[in-house]
């Protein structure tokens, strides 16, 4: 897999060389070219440094040509292009097909997708011909958009402008590697749930357990790449910067997430339920917290409401649900009779007690079972990759 990160003038392009070497671990070959403003903010040999590839600038687009002209060149090479940061002066060649610089003339000179991180002031971005390069941009189904994210900007403003973070970006790049730009989820509506429930039983003490709500994240993020308008509804995530495009809903225990879920379910098209949620419940609960002496050697237990049971219930025809079954030792068997007897329309079976997979971890595995017996085999890979591989099955 090839990428093509263009870099534009923005103090913004610190933050590329955090994506060009996470590409590089990741085996993903890179190249880099610099505008002449971004030269202004980062060298060359800084990025030559990381992509172990030369760095191109307009300097190398003027020189004579001695095999192919190198825009040419680059344009095939790539299976994607990056521009981070896109300044107000790129967007607006770009939405009106200019071509001044080795950038530009790449880019019209290419047909794979093209990934923008806008990054610029706040008045900048709010100036009605900036709005409107933008949109004419978008209706291009070629062009994907990653941000602009709000925050505090490096003129001191907070607002929007600010490029999206390395964490937003990285994985909307995997997800176009796999797609190739696709959009097949456009005008789709998907719900999901994420991490696990906590029960407490007073204000500091709970039941629960080790899942994190990276799988949930890893398919709202695949799902949102691919034009869906997704609806998160979570306890715990990861503590990193999110696509804003996301809905976050934050739950904490499994009556939170029931109310939630069931309130969004009418209007999805696609359900998803990839919390793990409690079983149980303590019976009782304190509302201070309990001395060490006073607490239960035996703690009451009571059973909580089946979710995904309920969802099935009320579920339409033009609606599919799709279950998980966490397991350990035989993943299959318990997972078909969870299938049928919940009468979903696939579960996801995934070991979490074998090394680098599960609860935690940034990789999974998993079988995937459709009603209709088709089985879809998963080997170990990252998380958003599994994502898409599950999304592709439905």
């Amino acid at each position: 897999m090839r990428v093509l990160i263009g870099i534009g003038g923005g103090i913004a392009a610190y933050k590329v060389c955090e994506i060009i070497s996470s590409l590089f671990k990741a085996g993903i070959e890179v190249k880099v070219i610099l505008t002449s403003g971004g030269e202004k903010f980062i060298t060359p040999l800084t990025v030559a440094t990381l992509s172990r590839h030369p760095a191109y600038t307009d300097r190398d687009f003027w020189q004579p040509i001695h095999h192919r002209p190198l825009h040419i060149e680059l344009g095939e090479w790539a299976d994607l292009i990056l521009i981070a940061p896109l300044t107000a002066n790129t967007l607006a060649k770009l939405a009106y097909g200019l071509a001044d610089n080795l950038l530009t003339n790449t880019i019209l000179a290419s047909t794979c997708p093209v990934l923008l991180a806008p990054a610029m002031n706040t008045e900048m971005w709010e100036q009605a011909s900036v709005r409107r390069n933008w949109q004419l941009l978008c209706q291009d189904s070629r062009y994907h958009a990653a941000g602009p994210a709000a925050g505090l900007l490096a003129c001191d403003r907070v607002g929007i402008g600010r490029m999206s973070e390395p964490e937003v970006i990285l994985p909307y790049i995997h997800s176009l590697l796999h797609t190739h730009g696709k959009l097949d989820l456009l005008g789709r509506r998907v719900l999901i749930s994420a991490g696990g429930t906590r029960e407490f039983f007073d204000p500091v003490r709970f039941i629960g357990n080790p899942s994190t709500g990276k799988m949930g994240l890893a398919l709202a993020q695949a799902a949102v790449h691919r034009g869906a308008t997704v609806t998160l509804v979570h306890s715990t995530l990861p503590d990193i910067s999110i696509d804003r495009r996301i809905d976050k809903i934050a739950v904490v225990n499994s009556e939170e997430m029931q109310t939630q879920m069931l309130a969004h379910f009418p209007d999805a098209d696609l359900i998803i339920m990839t919390a793990a949620v409690a079983d149980v419940k303590p019976a009782n609960y304190s509302v201070q917290k309990l001395p060490k002496k006073l607490l239960p050697i035996e703690l009451k237990l009571a059973p909580v409401n089946d979710i995904i049971a309920e969802m099935s219930k009320r579920k339409q025809p033009h609606q599919q649900l799709i279950g998980f079954a966490a397991q350990t030792g035989d993943i299959i068997t318990p997972a078909l009779e969870k299938l049928e007897r919940k009468q979903l329309d696939a579960i996801v079976a995934n070991p979490v007690d074998l090394v680098d997979c599960g609860f935690g971890s940034d990789r999974n595995q998993a079988i995937m079972l459709k009603k209709n017996g088709d089985r879809i085999n998963i080997l170990p890979c990252s998380k958003l990759a599994m994502a898409h591989q599950i999304l592709d099955g439905i």
